[in-house]
């Protein structure tokens, strides 16, 4: 489900230190609870809303994964769905879930916990910072109780003293909406806000749908649209090898957004999103997984109304062997300059050529050659 972060609202914070927990230490150092919420000044208030509003831009829909045996589930449901649960109380058990789920390689950190508004929903946010070596927040005293200055954790969010922070939002489900427990993440450590799987076992979760599909979709989506609402051939061929490429290469993930800035055309780009994202394919950004679309990222089909077709592989538009090109009579043509590679075996040498394919119309359609 697409929600628009802009209108999250943080009403209290809570903040609690966790310290790196070592493998098979027994004695661990022990984690710093607050005893109340922390001071909020307005200013802070504004500048965390607008930072973490920005950063869940690129958060990903989860749902509960009954895999995991993580407890945090549980708790987040029952404080959404409590009007007078205490948030001091649950997010000290959230603490304690994390540093039982930590398996010695993370390093000191903090959980911050916000009770937040979003579209007049209750809400629960989850902020989890790691911080360099050295640094340490500080307890101060409110009313005689231990709290965090959240100005300190704004500080770190800001700077580079914080190296990454996840984000976890849950809100409470709608009268009319099916009460499964789902959410959305973030991760500042990765591009398109992909959580690592550590952040999603704490949390009890699972992406909702497989990244194969999403992929496959997104591409589907792509293709159609370059095909429906492009009319310039030379525009729609480099379109469709952007595409292509950006399915093959060796990133992570896949953002639609940061794709139409490098790639289309600024009057293009809003057309582009509002064709091919939805709510199983997000612009801010997916984890890749190729696997369904691998097969047809190899090779273009080139089909003109004449009958005429041509297949071409992508890396000949790579290397400058293959090109298109608009006529000065709005037809189309496709220009392959390349060694001729004879059928029949033969003395003699390879003759350099250039062949050109005009269109007899003006927007032919680009395609995928599928190949076994």
């Amino acid at each position: 489900m697409e929600v628009d972060f802009g209108r999250l609202a943080i009403n209290q914070v809570i903040v609690h230190a966790i310290p790196r927990k070592a493998k098979h230490d027994n004695n661990p150092p022990p984690l710093r609870l607050s005893d109340v919420v922390s001071p909020l000044e307005e200013a802070v208030r504004a500048q965390l809303q607008i930072r973490l509003r920005g950063d869940l831009n690129s958060a990903q829909e989860v749902i509960e994964d009954p895999e995991h045996t993580s407890q945090v589930p549980s708790l987040i449901q029952n404080y959404l769905d409590t009007p007078d649960s205490d948030l001091v109380s649950v997010s000290r058990q959230l603490a304690l879930a994390l540093r039982e789920s930590q398996n010695g390689q993370n390093p000191d950190g903090m959980l911050l916990v916000a009770e937040c508004s979003l579209d007049n929903r209750r809400t629960i946010m989850l902020v989890k910072l790691e911080h360099q070596d050295g640094v340490q927040a500080s307890f101060l005293e409110s009313d005689g109780k231990n709290t965090f200055d959240v100005q300190q954790v704004k500080d770190l969010m800001y700077t580079s003293k914080s190296r990454v922070y996840k984000i976890g939002v849950f809100s409470r489900a709608q009268a009319d909406a099916e009460k499964d427990f789902s959410g959305h993440v973030a991760d500042k450590q990765s591009s398109a806000g992909i959580a690592a799987q550590f952040f999603l076992r704490y949390l009890g979760c699972r992406m909702r749908q497989d990244p194969s599909e999403t992929t496959r979709q997104f591409y589907e989506r792509a293709t159609d649209w370059i095909n429906s609402e492009v009319s310039h051939f030379e525009t729609k061929t480099n379109y469709t090898v952007a595409l292509h490429a950006e399915l093959r290469s060796q990133s992570l993930e896949v953002s639609p957004r940061e794709f139409v800035r490098k790639h289309l055309e600024v009057d293009d780009r809003d057309s582009f999103l509002n064709h091919v994202c939805t709510d199983e394919v997000p612009r801010g950004g997916f984890p890749k997984d190729s696997e369904r679309v691998d097969k047809m990222l190899s090779n273009l089909q080139f089909k003109f109304a004449s009958g005429a077709s041509a297949v071409i592989p992508r890396t000949a538009f790579d290397e400058g062997t293959a090109s298109v090109e608009q006529t000065d009579t709005g037809r189309s043509r496709l220009v392959i300059e390349d060694e001729v590679a004879p059928q029949v075996k033969g003395k003699g040498e390879r003759a350099k050529s250039t062949k050109a394919v005009d269109s007899d119309q003006t927007t032919p359609e680009v395609a995928s050659e599928l190949h076994e």
